[in-house]
């Protein structure tokens, strides 16, 4: 079987919460992945077990992780696929080292990283906020339970807090029409975190792409239907 190199998506849990296997985020899609493929799960630094960096990471430094994890492995010519923030390492991965690459599949990549309106008013206020949370810091996380939904990232050590910053802020917009490596995007219709308008926009950018769109999919569908991502990417490699 064909050897495929996998990396996870950013789920603040995984980082929170060390006992706890990210790899079991992924299960069922990764047994029907084995059915197709010799697959390879990277557990990238942070991450369940892995030791948090000693510095904050930015995106480079997760792909040159990733990249003397394969060659420690022997890994050498793979197909490389990334979910969400697992997408954006792939897709710099392949854009550095593409002779290592036979296809990039990116599923509900986070790689296009415009600002929402909320999060360009929230810019506005943030010198303001800083104030607020310093003379109450129950204030922080009332915060960012409305505008987030979720505490978690103020769980995060200061080290991942200011990692997953260097991440989000970088947009792979302009990578794209430099990559070399045949692509296939698989998206889900209804993700909200990684809307399909961004599936549009990078399969205009490269050349050689295909898209999948599962209509009844959100960001992380491979939880409810795994079979859909497998199976035809079965049959766009094997066919």
């Amino acid at each position: 079987m064909e050897d495929l190199v996998f990396i996870h998506g950013w789920v603040n849990k995984y980082i929170i919460e060390k006992d706890k296997d990210i790899e079991d985020f992924y299960k069922q899609l990764l047994l029907e992945l084995r059915k197709y493929f010799n697959v390879h799960f990277v557990k990238l630094p942070g991450f369940s077990n892995i030791p948090e960096p000693t510095k904050p990471y930015t995106l480079d430094d997760y792909v040159e992780y990733v990249k003397k994890y394969l060659e420690e492995k022997g890994i050498n010519n793979f197909y490389l696929m990334g979910h969400s923030f697992g997408g954006q390492v792939a897709t710099k991965f392949a854009y550095y080292y593409p002779e290592k690459v036979k296809k990039l599949i990116i599923y509900n990549g986070a790689c296009i990283r415009r600002k929402t309106a909320k999060q360009k008013i929230l810019d506005i206020f943030k010198p303001l906020g800083k104030l607020i949370f310093k003379i109450c810091p129950l204030a922080h996380k009332a915060f960012y339970k409305i505008f987030t939904g979720s505490t978690a990232y103020l769980k995060l050590s200061p080290i991942m807090k200011e990692t997953m910053k260097n991440v989000i802020s970088e947009d792979l917009a302009s990578i794209f029409p430099l990559i070399k490596t045949e692509a296939i995007l698989i998206w889900g219709a209804k993700d909200k975190i990684t809307p399909l308008k961004d599936a549009y926009f990078i399969k205009k950018l490269i050349k050689n792409s295909t898209l999948l769109i599962y209509n009844e999919g959100g960001h992380n569908f491979h939880l409810t239907n795994p079979q859909f991502i497998t199976e035809n990417l079965a049959k766009l490699i094997y066919n």
